[in-house]
């Protein structure tokens, strides 16, 4: 109720006015006693001194078409990171040391105080300006520049201190991009070695699989194939000069069976006695018959006991009791026969008489077991037997050698055979090899590559020709301080102390129920006064 009251008696521009007017001292020493305090103040703090340097970041020199650098990230980035090195306790103390900064706060605050207020007294802030996108043509914001500040009492070692710090910068900067210069040639070799070594053990595993399996390699399979149907061609050719060979031998063979070892001999009776053991015995035959007419002498019995004794030197002497004993039951029968019809003096007669009694000597003369259990291994003296057997020993060693050849080439094929079994699985093997060494070689030489241009970005890294920082406005001797600021001070006093005049009058005149005018009657007790009388200030400010 008294708040609308209030807001009823300040309704015109002269209530403010009277209002004003009455509480002009409640008014103005607050604002004397603000203003003074805000001019104390003002003058009374130490002026504060700053001093900056811009540093330029300045693109790479060489076209990064020809050589690109290792040193990856934006310069934000890597301005951030070298401030927290340079902001770290180690720098900065050594800095305050080297400077003697802060010799009243050293006496007082600690250490970590100390940085904190220091931390507080460098700035850094980024320059940034709007340029064309290469790609897109596009405005882009982008950094170009970066300042660094410091602020402090004494203004030459403001400037010496920032003149550190930007000297800093420019050595932490060139020294980060030479260690990440480094640190990728190093990783990149230290890769190049691990690929070069992968693809040496490779290469020593394909030269150890290809010496293993040196006939059944993959690009062997056309070869292979071919030299098993080759010997395939010629086993079969083989065979069918083998079925040949064996033919030939069947007829050679059967050709022998019909022909005599031994020159063919007539006996007595007009056959033809091939074998040299029924020729001996038909020889001695003609002896017993030639002893018996002739005499020992004689030169046709002489002759006939040489040919046996030949024959006896080729067969043996295959002569036994047992022979000449059957050997004289014919003639005896024989004799018997002639008997019945011839008479005693007839020359057969006698001369088989006289052939009996010769073979009962030789049998007299022989042991009764007198034996001989020779067989014939003579020599054949036939020239068609011989040269039978001629063709036959040829035909013989032929088919050896056939079938031997045969053998070799089968030994030959089945080899060849087993090498096409086992080539899918070999090749599998091969080509995995091969697939892993591939593998590991373009690794290699990828890495490689990576490696060159690693040492080109590191040699311009070292020449300074890559991106740089640039100082393009060192620190200055600061004229005059940039704090504190006395004026803004002093507005800042002028302006709260009619903030407080203000209030503090406000808070007096509602708290005064005076009745100075008619309104206020009115407005107290609902009525207009019927008269007013002015006081001589009133009339006064009328006229």
């Amino acid at each position: 109720m008294k708040q609308e009251q209030n807001q009823e008696a300040f309704s015109t521009l002269d209530d403010y006015k009277q209002f004003l007017y009455r509480r002009k001292w409640h008014i103005l020493l607050p604002l004397f006693i603000c203003v003074g305090i805000a001019v104390a103040i003002a003058y009374l703090l130490p002026p504060v001194y700053r001093s900056s340097s811009t540093i330029l970041i300045e693109s790479q020199q060489v076209p990064q078409d020809l050589v690109r650098t290792t040193v990856t990230g934006f310069a934000e980035e890597r301005i951030k990171a070298i401030s927290a090195q340079i902001l770290s306790r180690q720098v900065l103390l050594k800095i305050i040391k080297d400077f003697n900064l802060y010799p009243e706060e050293r006496e007082k605050l600690t250490t970590e105080e100390i940085i904190d207020k220091m931390r507080d007294d460098i700035s850094v802030e980024m320059i940034s300006a709007e340029v064309p996108d290469r790609r897109s043509g596009r405005a882009v914001t982008v950094n170009v520049a970066f300042t660094v500040s410091f602020e402090g009492t004494d203004p030459r070692k403001v400037m010496q201190v920032t003149n550190r710090l930007t000297s800093l910068f420019l050595e932490h900067n060139l020294k980060m991009r030479e260690e990440l210069a480094q640190t990728a040639t190093s990783f990149l070799e230290d890769q190049a070695k691990v690929y070069r070594k992968r693809t040496q053990e490779l290469e020593t595993k394909i030269a150890a699989f290809k010496q293993k399996h040196i006939t059944e390699l993959p690009e062997l399979m056309g070869l292979n194939l071919q030299t098993e149907r080759q010997l395939r061609q010629q086993i079969d050719d083989i065979d069918s000069q083998i079925r040949q060979a064996k033919n030939r031998l069947v007829y050679l063979q059967g050709q022998l069976a019909t022909v005599s070892p031994d020159i063919t001999v007539q006996g007595p009776t007009g056959q033809i006695i091939t074998d040299p053991v029924q020729k001996l015995k038909m020889l001695r035959s003609q002896e017993i018959s030639m002893e018996a007419n002739l005499s020992p002498r004689h030169p046709d019995l002489i002759k006939l006991r040489q040919e046996i004794a030949n024959l006896e030197k080729e067969v043996g002497n295959t002569q036994n009791r047992q022979e000449l004993i059957d050997l004289l039951k014919l003639k005896e029968e024989d004799l018997k026969k002639k008997s019945a019809d011839l008479k005693d003096k007839h020359p057969d007669i006698v001369k088989l008489k006289q052939e009996i009694s010769e073979l009962k000597k030789k049998i007299a003369s022989l042991p009764a077991s007198a034996s001989s259990s020779s067989t014939y291994v003579g020599k054949p003296d036939n020239p068609a037997y011989i040269n039978l057997q001629t063709q036959i020993k040829a035909a013989k060693i032929e088919l050896a050698g056939l079938e031997a050849r045969k053998k070799d080439l089968t030994q030959k094929w089945e080899e060849y055979i087993k090498r096409l079994e086992k080539m899918p699985e070999v090749e599998r093997e091969y080509r995995e090899l091969n697939r892993d060494y591939e593998t590991a070689q373009a690794e290699y030489k990828q890495i490689t590559a990576k490696l060159m241009e690693a040492k080109q970005g590191q040699t311009l890294e070292q020449r300074q020709a890559s991106e740089k920082f640039t100082v393009i406005d060192p620190p200055q001797l600061p004229e005059k301080p940039v704090k504190p600021n006395r004026i803004a001070i002093i507005l800042i006093g002028l302006v709260l102390g009619i903030g407080i005049g203000i209030g503090i009058a406000s808070i007096v005149e509602m708290a005064d129920t005076t009745i100075r005018t008619p309104a206020d009657i009115k407005r107290i007790t609902g009525r207009s006064p019927l008269v007013s009388i002015l006081n001589a200030d009133e009339v006064k400010g009328k006229k």
